[in-house]
């Protein structure tokens, strides 16, 4: 049976319902404590195998995210062939709607779904743990991308823990035209004196009892404080004055999301909040990271 030449995925944005920083490791990086949350909201990325020509080919619709030497894709790509000893021949090609630098991990969820496609495509037989491994290596979000659902994550990301899902909802996601990089918004941090943290343990409780409204009365993000962006305070007043159950921010920002119990109050306050942002959304929880097109 030959394998098949084109691949498409749907690769999901992530929200941190929570999110803490609980220390720091000599080589830099935090240690987290964070509940994560795929979203609908998607990049859609396409894989060819094989052709003329050899190596990774790289074309996004985002111009700017096409350099090779940083673009997740690629990296994810060619620690794949390494990892399997295949010599590489492919192009890959990333429709980009998960705004960048936003805190949804978006260039984390397109490393993953390369991840899954190239295990598809070359059927090599790989685990999600196997996926994983190479996915820690590109960035501290891919492992959550590759598994997807609702997680709690500890060390700098990587060690997950799977919950309860998210109770049925209708989640608005609002980017304010800002952006933030996040190795600025960690620096930020580490200066700052954050008075209040999440209470993580709450969240997960609330999740298990599937209580929505306590779910969304404990969210907290240490970077929404440290940070103090303009604007943030006032979208997150928007969407409860709109209905959200809760706002808050995600991952080191600039994004911020709001849960809604119905798609009706979602739509209404994401087409108020167009009438000042260009980049809003309305999106609903999934199971999974990435998620192939069945044609």
């Amino acid at each position: 049976m030959a394998l098949p030449q084109t691949i498409a995925l749907k690769a999901f944005a992530k929200i941190n319902l929570s999110l803490d920083i609980t220390g720091r490791l000599e080589n830099g990086y935090h240690l987290l404590n964070t509940v994560m949350q795929s979203v609908s909201l998607c990049d859609t990325v396409t894989i060819t195998a094989g052709g003329p020509d050899s190596g990774i080919a790289l074309s996004c619709s985002v111009p700017d995210l096409c350099s090779p030497e940083q673009n997740t894709a690629c990296k994810a790509a060619d620690l794949f062939f390494r990892r399997c000893g295949i010599a590489p021949a492919v192009s890959i090609h990333i429709e980009k709607q998960i705004p960048s630098q936003a805190g949804l991990a978006g260039g984390s969820a397109d490393a993953a779904a390369v991840l899954h496609g190239l295990n598809n495509l070359f059927q090599t037989g790989l685990t999600p743990e196997q996926l994983c491994q190479i996915g820690v290596q590109i960035g501290a979000d891919v492992p959550f991308c590759v598994l997807g659902g609702t997680m709690r994550a500890a060390g700098i990301g990587e060690l997950l823990s799977p919950l309860p899902p998210l109770p049925p909802c209708h989640i608005v996601i609002c980017k304010p035209a800002v952006s933030v990089s996040t190795q600025k918004a960690y620096e930020t941090v580490d200066r700052a004196a954050v008075l209040q943290r999440p209470d993580t343990e709450a969240l997960c409780r609330a999740l298990e009892q599937q209580n929505l409204d306590a779910v969304a009365q404990n969210m907290k993000n240490v970077f929404q404080e440290a940070m103090a962006i303009d604007q943030t305070q006032s979208i997150a007043a928007q969407m409860t004055q709109e209905g959200a159950l809760g706002a808050c921010m995600s991952g080191s920002g600039s994004a911020l999301f709001g849960i809604f119990k119905t798609e009706q109050q979602a739509l209404v306050c994401a087409r108020r909040l167009h009438q000042q942002f260009d980049a809003v959304f309305v999106c609903r929880p999934t199971t999974c990271g990435t998620e192939q097109y069945i044609s």
